[in-house]
């Protein structure tokens, strides 16, 4: 805005200048009554005394009013000219410190405005430049600090499919023999989890793009992914999963964020519930979006780890993702979790 309205001010020559004539015409008018009062008082003076002046003597009186005045005057000018000037000095000298402070990386100052001509558009610059320096500092600030926590999120993510598979696999050296059914089983989760490896692998080299695709009926999805949660803790718990308030809607949904939600969850129920109490689920469709609703009980003495906090991290930076929110509640040794996602 500021270099919009630099056409429209006053020039700092004009104020020179004008301030110059006004303090040439203050000062010729303090002549001239310099003049008028030392002829005055000099005549009064000769008159009391009774001294009479020749015309030479007259004339060199004259010549000394005239010098004396002129002297007086020009003093004052230089006085008067510099003292009004001075403030635009000091601004200068303002100015100055500004650019030094600039300088030095600190952009959160700002210069007083004062004036109406070339200084002031300049502070006005100068103001603008710390303003967009402060905007680019915090934005980068913002971006490294939104970059390191999605390098945390997805790197506790990528660990879940990793165990799964660690797991498979030491369940394969541990039993003498396997049917060609179950191998199949197990080498189809195997595969599984190791795309999904690549998935996370792949979102994280590429910061974070998302890849959204539409459902006509995007409730099926939800009921895949319920149906899997269910199977994943069914050995060790007691399961309950409701979607009867969630009937058929179409929407655009990124298929390994949902996964990586729901493996959060699994992760923290696997690490934090107890087993003895049942673990529910249920997913309602509402105004506000899609509400995904999970409750367990807590073991006894169970302390929360960076892994639990980073596994509700990455949660809310996906609920994030779809305009949604994310509460949690803790009492009397259950755990509530609801993710409202709204935008889809």
């Amino acid at each position: 805005m500021w270099n919009k309205q630099t056409d429209k001010r006053g020039k700092l020559s004009h104020e020179v200048l004008a301030l110059f004539f006004v303090c040439l015409a203050i000062t010729l008018v303090l002549y001239i009554f310099l003049v008028i009062c030392g002829t005055a008082v000099a005549e009064n003076y000769c008159w009391e005394k009774n001294i009479i002046l020749d015309d030479d003597q007259r004339y060199h009186l004259d010549v000394m009013i005239f010098s004396i005045s002129l002297a007086v005057s020009v003093i004052f000018f230089i006085i008067l000219f510099l003292t009004l000037f001075g403030e635009r000095f000091a601004y200068i000298g303002v100015i100055i410190r500004g650019v030094e402070v600039l300088r030095r990386g600190e952009f959160g100052s700002r210069l007083p405005i004062e004036g109406n001509n070339e200084l002031t558009a300049l502070a006005e610059a100068i103001n603008y430049l710390s303003e967009t320096e402060q905007a680019v500092k915090e934005k980068e600030r913002h971006l490294y600090e939104e970059k390191e926590e999605l390098i945390r999120t997805l790197s506790h993510d990528i660990r879940t499919p990793l165990t799964s598979i660690i797991s498979y696999t030491e369940f394969f050296s541990e039993k003498p023999s396997c049917t060609s059914e179950e191998l199949s089983t197990y080498f189809s989760l195997v595969r599984q989890k190791a795309f999904q490896i690549k998935d996370l692998t792949d979102i994280l080299l590429d910061g974070g793009k998302r890849e959204p695709v539409f459902f006509e009926n995007a409730r099926l999805l939800i009921m895949q992914i319920v149906g899997e949660f269910e199977e994943r803790l069914e050995e060790d718990y007691s399961v309950s999963s409701d979607l009867s308030a969630c009937p058929d809607f179409s929407g655009r949904f990124d298929v390994s964020e949902l996964l990586r939600l729901f493996d959060n969850l699994i992760s923290n129920i696997k690490k934090y519930a107890d087993p003895q109490s049942p673990v529910s689920l249920s997913v309602r469709k509402c105004e506000e979006g899609i509400v995904i609703f999970q409750k367990n009980a807590v073991k006894s003495c169970e302390k929360h780890t960076e892994s639990y906090r980073m596994g509700l991290q990455s949660i809310r930076r996906i609920a994030h993702n779809y305009d949604g929110s994310v509460t949690i509640r803790q009492e009397n040794g259950t755990f509530a979790i609801t993710i409202t996602l709204s935008k889809f």
